[in-house]
């Protein structure tokens, strides 16, 4: 009887012992959870401004960004006609690194590794501002077949631009 006692108030003991170490595994995961979301964050962050950093020193991109600066670009896609067919490729090549980066940026948010705010204020503005260099660009084909970016990328672009 006694032994039986004994067994019941260990397997008790071991068993608020399993909960406790569970609990303690949910506080820790969470715990890890931000820690990852914050290197994320800062990891995109760096990137950013290195990749800035980066065209500042771009012996041949710079001139041709600063002349479609000048024209009125990149709102007024118009101001792409003041490039030459050089200037003009390598801003649509830049300009495709940044629709890949947008589109991937999308697919963050929509997953939920994206703030909403961050999302709101600094990638939305500029979707609404760059889509229409894109689609003269020939980078971005919305409401076609092939739209050349994610499907949900597309359809996001065309509900940005439909709400102005």
């Amino acid at each position: 009887m006694r032994a039986e006692k004994l067994n019941t108030w260990l397997t008790l003991g071991a068993n608020i012992g399993v909960l406790i170490g569970l609990l303690l595994l949910v506080v820790e995961l969470d715990q890890n959870s931000d820690v990852v979301r914050a290197q994320i964050h800062q990891a995109r962050s760096d990137n950013f401004e290195a990749f800035m950093v980066e065209t500042a020193d771009m012996e041949y991109l710079l001139p041709a960004l600063a002349k479609l600066r000048a024209a009125g670009g990149p709102r007024d896609v118009s101001a792409l006609q003041k490039l030459d067919a050089i200037e003009r490729e390598r801003v649509r090549m830049y300009y495709r690194g940044r629709v890949m980066g947008y589109d991937n940026l999308h697919y963050q948010y929509e997953n939920g590794f994206l703030e909403e705010e961050f999302y709101k204020i600094r990638v939305e503005g500029s979707i609404r501002a760059l889509a229409p260099l894109w689609s003269e660009l020939g980078l971005i084909n919305l409401g076609a077949e092939n739209p050349r970016v994610s499907p949900s990328f597309a359809a996001e672009i065309e509900r940005l631009l439909s709400e102005e």
